[in-house]
């Protein structure tokens, strides 16, 4: 996949985006109604609505 990968920037709305564990979002308020994808070792968290990337956890 070649994409652009930092807070602010957007995804394609025809990647597929995946649920987070039900743990995630209580360990973290600020995710709760994102969701993520797996790019390289990197788990990419996603405002669904917007596409819009949130957060980039480094693996």
């Amino acid at each position: 996949m070649n994409l652009s990968v930092g807070v602010g920037s957007a995804v394609r709305r025809s990647v597929t985006l995946h649920s987070l564990p039900p743990a995630m979002p209580n360990l973290a308020s600020a995710y709760w109604s994102d969701r993520y994808i797996l790019l390289r070792d990197d788990i990419v968290t996603i405002v669904a609505d917007t596409c819009a990337i949130t957060d980039v956890i480094r693996g």
